[in-house]
């Protein structure tokens, strides 16, 4: 690889106390719109990060494009950007935006909140692993505690309606989870309130590194057809981020 391909680390002159990963573009729009001070982004290597001032807070934003690589990719560049300026850097790392919603009680339109997170494509069972787990990792990655119950503080929409948030366990893997795939789910992961493509990418990474984390989804489809989750995800994203900023200020 030379130089010009090499990914960029981009230092900041501020450590940001939070930085909120999401996958698409829809889903950082609500934060964009939320900020009070937003400064021009900077692209390092296949993600899109940006400063910004939610809630009274420095925070990295950024935008890491869709699956579980791009996410811990991500989310490696934006920690060790931190740890440039202090290395004792321990931002609190927020997965925001959409998921599918696997449990039966769960509605579009809710919001989940990651109490804990595993690799639902992870099979190392023969070797005494459980399913789920990652053969040197935990069997499961529990949100930052502090981070977990201010999620679970009433937020409201701009319209003053409510945001009914549930709280328990989110699942990942890089497929788009199906009717059946989500049945399988449920069978094999009892509790399992989401799915997503990005949460437990970030969620290891995030161990690995020893940063606090927690994932603050809204649901978008209960999936079903790729239409279902395409008209609600601008939705979905709005409610994570109105849960998210509500966090921030209780935090």
């Amino acid at each position: 690889m030379s130089s010009v391909d090499a990914p960029v680390i981009v230092p900041a002159a501020i450590v940001p106390a939070v930085i909120i990963l999401v996958a698409m573009e829809e889903e950082a729009a609500p934060f964009l719109a939320a900020a009070t001070a937003v400064a021009p982004p900077v692209v390092v290597g296949k993600s899109r990060q940006q400063r910004v001032t939610l809630a009274g807070r420095e925070v990295l934003l950024v935008q890491s494009g869709i699956g579980l690589v791009n996410a811990a990719g991500a989310a490696t560049s934006a920690i060790l950007a931190a740890r440039l300026v202090d290395p004792a850097a321990t931002p609190l790392v927020i997965s925001a935006g959409s998921a599918g919603g696997v449990g039966v009680q769960v509605r579009v339109g809710e919001v989940v909140v990651g109490g804990d997170c595993l690799n639902s494509d992870a099979d190392a069972r023969p070797f005494g692993y459980a399913l789920g787990q990652v053969p040197g990792m935990p069997a499961r990655y529990a949100g930052a505690a502090a981070a977990l119950d201010a999620a679970e503080s009433p937020a409201r929409m701009p319209d003053g309606s409510t945001v009914v948030v549930q709280r328990g366990l989110l699942v990942s893997n890089d497929k788009f989870v199906g009717p059946e795939l989500a049945e399988s789910l449920r069978v094999l992961f009892p509790g399992v309130l989401a799915t997503d493509m990005e949460s437990v990418g970030i969620a290891q990474t995030c161990f690995v590194y020893g940063v606090p984390f927690v994932a603050i989804r809204g649901i978008s489809d209960l999936c079903g057809p790729v239409g279902d989750h395409l008209t609600h995800v601008d939705d979905a994203a709005e409610r994570s981020a109105v849960v998210v900023l509500e966090t921030l200020r209780r935090l």
